[in-house]
């Protein structure tokens, strides 16, 4: 762990009693090798384990361990051959996941919620020993220091480690600030439809820093925290046409530093921000459907590292990245695509 941090960290240029201003000098990671395995269903969305290099996304009646090397994907069928949808690490040895949906509505007008719940599974040299229902309310599942945040019709639920549940209140999208108090959320569903609030037009998104300290972010979505507690977000620069993709009118990703920031423009024309763990860099989804990884100075260095991907998220070590791979014509099924990078 520190050799990378010390690896990709700021370095800036300059000698004791020098007073002749430098200008910094970035670490810059490239690609030293890249490889994957075809997914099986249409949104396997992969996730690293916190300390090791190991997958877990959802397959067809279950879900996948990948590893790099060895036997690569090892499949496993859930008992009741239920997907295992959004699959989230909690440490080494435990994931959760949740069910395939968070709300239907039924010809009446009634709107129900799955009873599913979310679900702890236990590995033991990556093969699953254990299977519990946390509690059965709950969809989307995202860790947080020492609970789960997750979304449950038009409400956020934070659980314990006990399966006990709490409401945090009306919200859609939330994100949990992985180490910290802070939670992001939407005031209208980005990506369901909008069965409750009867709001027009994208939403807005919020950054709750800590208690009763909350920023609004106009058209924001898609949060990730960074490392030293700030906030990238996709702003919408305008509603999508009809028939066309959510980022179809034109997206950026913006950066807050902290409370009361004005929202920095880091790269535009970009959607699905991920922070990098260790240094100020991030990876995203360009216009032109590329993945790709650069600074969070909008003047700094990029580079593309894939054609045709999307959903790019770092490894626990900043040293790996993955994203989905753009199915070939005729096919909705992508590929999970890695990327081993160094610092150059």
């Amino acid at each position: 762990m520190t050799k990378p941090l010390a690896l990709l960290t700021l370095v800036v240029l300059g000698l004791a009693g020098c007073t002749t201003p430098r200008e910094p000098v970035e670490s810059r990671l490239k690609p030293i090798r890249t490889y994957g395995w075809p997914a099986s269903v249409v949104d396997p969305a992969p996730d690293w384990n916190p300390a090791s290099h190991h997958l877990v996304a959802r397959s067809m009646g279950g879900f996948s361990v990948f590893e790099d090397g060895g036997p690569g994907e090892r499949r496993y069928a859930a008992d009741d051959r239920r997907d295992c949808h959004q699959p989230r690490w909690l440490n080494r040895e435990q994931f959760v996941f949740g069910p395939g949906w968070n709300a239907r509505r039924a010809a009446d007008g009634s709107v129900s919620t799955p009873s599913d719940g979310i679900t702890l599974v236990t590995l033991t040299d990556l093969k699953p020993t254990a299977k519990v229902q946390l509690c059965d309310r709950g969809f989307m599942p995202r860790p947080s220091t020492g609970v789960l945040v997750a979304q449950d019709g038009n409400k956020i639920i934070i659980i314990d480690a006990r399966g006990r549940i709490s409401d945090f209140g009306e919200g859609f999208d939330p994100e949990p600030q992985p180490d910290g108090p802070g939670l992001c959320w939407r005031d209208t569903p980005a990506f369901e439809t909008d069965w409750w609030t009867g709001r027009e037009g994208p939403g807005n998104m919020h950054v709750r820093w800590r208690s009763s300290l909350v920023d609004d972010l106009p058209m924001g979505m898609q949060a990730a925290w960074t490392r030293d507690g700030g906030v990238l977000a996709t702003v919408l620069t305008a509603a999508a046409p009809a028939g066309k993709p959510w980022w179809a009118g034109g997206s950026s990703i913006v950066h807050l530093t902290g409370p009361g920031a004005t929202p920095v423009i880091v790269r535009k024309n970009a959607r699905d921000p991920a922070a990098h763990p260790f240094a100020d860099l991030l990876a995203w989804t360009g216009e032109d459907g590329g993945v790709w990884i650069g600074t969070l100075r909008p003047d700094g260095w990029s580079d593309r590292l894939a054609d045709a991907g999307s959903r790019p998220r770092w490894s626990h070590d900043g040293l790996r990245l993955c994203w989905l791979e753009t199915p070939p014509s005729g096919s909705q099924i992508p590929a999970i695509k890695v990327a081993v990078l160094a610092v150059k």
